[in-house]
């Protein structure tokens, strides 16, 4: 309800008007009379209402004086005009001031009913247009972080952006820099890790660095990108040594740093391929480098003509999906020997995809796999190559298949078994278990339960409680049905026990035990 006062100096009018409109209909109450401006004033300042109708011809403070008032102090307030006096001066001001409904008198209690709803569409249009507006800033508030990662990822993956772009998106994200050069850390963890680890790494190079130097940063693939504001080299090394002490104390992970050159906003693709040359260098440096430019230059390399991420191979030995490694592996030989690249470039390419397919064995299958190196070092052949790394790309993704598989598989039992124990606890749910006993995702335990039994958790946690009273009813002679609800997990709610029980039998329970009794 919208709060209205009255303002007349004629105490029949006023009290009339107040008597005959129906208030409540219109979506308003009536808070407060005034019978002259001053007194409407005070009211005004000490409770504001929602609507005011004044009289305009008044003794002291006039309609007009007061609408000006309030106006000034109070724009949101909205006025009714009653008045028997049709001046153009009036109108004027009451325009000025957003007055949209003037009545002469004498007007009926319709004309000012129509009059206060019409106010009352405005007003009720006006919150909901707030509520969107919050609503949307509550969601761009959400979605901004991840609209600045993508924004990143895009500008340095897409060619189409330029300059203009990065002028648009800095204004529409509102992404904190007047920066004319910048410097690109990437990272990638070189040991197993999981997404959570990306994360956290991820956190802990930005807070180092300085949020307030790093304008933007994202993930490409299994790689962290991070634009800095930081014009030292030297004190970006420093930065990432404080971050690897960091994140290795709460993590054993090793990963490899690089570190771009400067560069404008217009190189940041330039920039990017920097840093992925570098990161070539892994296999020749200790685990945990940071890597830049200037040790780059330092390295005699043609690498630059051959270069491959292999994020999808990767993703596809993680999986144990081995139809998808050898159609990978297959397309990219194809693709090399169709090239025709000099051989020494293959051999060092090839020996770096190798490193990263065994990283994925473990830490006791890498060990085994390394001591093949020596063996593939001594391969000239393209086919002895590409047989070689097919064998253990295969083997490691048939590996993470069965893994998998019987991960999920004894996840699964660990689940059956503890629900097994817990029947009795009418608390019990999939969210408690994933939280408190497997400390995962309810949402993907779902999933896997679901794939591993074939149904829905909710439902085998029923049917089991039911298939428990029915073995209690059929095993005992005297049994009390709120002790078989309570037992299986309905709690001290026998009745609802009673209504899933029929529903699964169709019978309820103590229809169940006549008919046992009568056998």
């Amino acid at each position: 309800m919208y709060k209205v006062l009255l303002v007349d100096d004629e105490i029949n009018i006023l009290e009339g008007i107040a008597a005959i409109v129906d208030w409540k209909s219109c979506g308003t109450e009536l808070t407060a009379k005034a019978n002259h401006g001053q007194m409407a004033l005070e009211m005004i300042t000490e409770d504001q209402p929602d609507i005011v109708i004044t009289d305009i011809k008044m003794p002291g403070l006039n309609g007009v004086q007061l609408i000006q008032k309030v106006h000034s102090l109070y724009p949101e307030i909205r006025f009714i005009v009653l008045s028997g006096h049709d001046e153009f001066e009036f109108a004027k001001t009451a325009m000025e001031c957003n007055v949209k409904h003037y009545l002469l008198k004498p007007s009926n209690e319709q004309k000012i009913e129509t009059a206060l709803k019409q106010v009352v569409e405005d007003l009720d249009e006006e919150v909901d247009k707030a509520q969107f507006l919050e609503n949307m800033r509550d969601h761009l508030q959400q979605v901004m972080p991840k609209a600045k990662e993508q924004f990143l990822k895009d500008y340095i993956t897409n060619k189409k952006y330029g300059v203009q772009d990065w002028e648009h998106y800095r204004e529409l994200f509102e992404i904190d820099t007047n920066s004319k050069e910048f410097r690109l850390v990437v990272i990638k963890i070189d040991d197993p890790y999981e997404y959570e680890h990306l994360l956290a790494l991820k956190k802990i190079v930005v807070e180092k660095l300085g949020e307030e130097q790093v304008p933007l940063e994202t993930t490409i693939g299994d790689k962290i990108v991070v634009l800095a504001e930081m014009s030292s080299l030297n004190a970006i090394i420093e930065k990432a040594k404080e971050a690897k002490q960091d994140f290795t104390s709460f993590y054993p992970i090793d990963y490899t740093a690089a570190i771009s050159d400067l560069g404008s906003i217009n190189d940041l693709r330039a920039l990017y391929n920097e840093t992925l040359n570098c990161l070539t260098q892994r296999f020749y440096v200790s685990g945990g480098s940071i890597i830049t430019m200037q040790d780059l230059k330092k390295v005699e390399t043609s690498m630059e003509e051959l270069q491959y991420d292999h994020e999808d191979l990767i993703y596809a030995i993680r999986s144990g999906n081995t139809e998808a490694v050898l159609q990978y592996l297959n397309d990219f030989f194809e693709e090399v020997k169709q090239k025709n690249y000099e051989v020494s470039l293959v051999q060092s390419h090839c020996l770096e995809l190798f490193m990263s397919i065994i990283r994925q064995a473990g830490k006791e299958g890498m060990d085994n796999y390394f001591k093949q190196i020596f063996i593939f070092q001594e391969y000239d052949k393209f086919h002895e190559i590409r047989q070689f790394i097919e064998k253990a790309a295969t083997e490691i993704s048939e590996h993470h298949y069965e893994r998998t598989k019987q991960t999920q598989s004894n996840i699964i039992n660990r689940v059956v078994e503890f629900v097994e124990r817990n029947l009795d606890d009418p608390e019990l749910s999939l969210s408690r278990i994933a939280s408190e006993v497997l400390y995962m995702n309810s949402d993907y335990l779902g999933k896997l339960f679901k794939k591993e039994k074939g149904e829905r958790f909710s439902n085998f946690l029923i049917n089991r409680r039911i298939e428990k009273a029915i073995e209690m009813i059929e095993q005992s002679e005297e049994v009390k049905i709120f002790e078989v609800a309570e037992t299986v997990g309905f709690g001290n709610n026998p009745r609802y026990f009673g209504q899933v029980f029929k529903k699964y039998t169709g019978v309820t329970p103590t229809q169940f035990i006549n008919n046992k009794m009568s056998e």
